[in-house]
């Protein structure tokens, strides 16, 4: 008869169960996270036995908020499911010829009733306590807009809209220009983990921008009661402006130095009116 014992840290043993089947015993140890590595004792000759991975996993699945509660018990041998008990069947199932006695095991009426009775008492009880920091759980998004222009006139630039920091995942992010929704253009970037329990997504918009337009990135996501909108106005390119500037600045010096040689002519010549209607004037 071979023992398997589980290796364990302290405070992470939730419970341990004995299947007995065959000549083996198998002692399962349940953890948190759901996951135990199993030694075995000694061989026959003395030599240590291979380490293995038991896994039992727990799962609930919830449709439509609680309307529909599904319960799946599994355990994994390895990286091999070997027996599963699935809510929706009422019963345990075996994948391989290892699982099949403890799927008999897991049938009987006694560990039936406690199967039965976990979708109330593991799933139901667990959203109910954990709602609020998980499915319920709402953070707003951070919204920025950023520019990559285009290394050639002729090419379009590229806007960047960025959303982070939010949670759940689901997140709509819209572009429009001058009040009209864009579509053609817009990439939608893969949504990123922050490790936070936060997400993070870009949403990019190619166009050729002309002065004078603006571009809105609008930001919908369950946290928020009304959507973000984020503007970006395209300004005069520099170099343009600088010429532009320039030629303003000629124009504006030409016309004072015409309009003060128009005022210096009109002085002269009445001058030389002053002057001939003096010399007709007798003394």
């Amino acid at each position: 008869r071979h023992w398997l014992r589980a290796t364990q840290s302290p405070g992470t043993l939730q419970r341990t169960s004995t299947f007995e089947s065959w000549s083996e015993t198998l002692l399962l140890a349940l953890f948190s996270p759901s996951t135990s590595t199993l030694l075995s004792s000694n061989g026959p000759r003395g030599d240590p036995w291979e380490h293995f991975l038991l896994q039992e996993k727990s799962e609930c699945h919830y449709t439509n908020g609680m309307q529909r509660v599904r319960y799946l018990k599994r355990l994994i041998w390895g990286q091999q499911e070997i027996c599963y008990y699935d809510s929706d069947l009422g019963f345990s199932v075996a994948r391989t010829e290892l699982g099949r006695p403890i799927a008999e095991y897991w049938n009987r009426l006694e560990w039936l009733s406690y199967l039965w009775a976990s979708v109330e008492k593991f799933c139901s009880y667990n959203h109910r306590r954990f709602k609020n920091i998980t499915v319920g759980r709402r953070v707003k998004p951070r919204v920025k807009i950023s520019t990559l222009k285009a290394e050639s006139s002729h090419r379009p630039s590229l806007l960047v809209c960025s959303a982070t920091g939010f949670y759940p995942s689901e997140i709509a992010t819209k572009w429009f220009k001058n009040g009209q929704e864009e579509t053609a253009g817009v990439v939608s970037r893969e949504l990123l983990h922050n490790g936070d329990w936060t997400f993070q997504i870009q949403v990019t918009l190619e166009t050729k921008p002309r002065w004078g337009d603006v571009y809105t990135c609008q930001v919908e996501h369950i946290s928020l009661q009304t959507p973000i909108t984020m503007q970006w106005v395209a300004q005069p390119d520099s170099g343009k402006s600088k010429m532009f500037i320039g030629i303003g600045g000629f124009v504006l010096g030409l016309s004072f130095m015409v309009l003060g040689l128009l005022v210096y002519q009109k002085n002269k010549k009445g001058e030389l009116q002053v002057n001939e209607g003096g010399e007709m004037c007798p003394r």
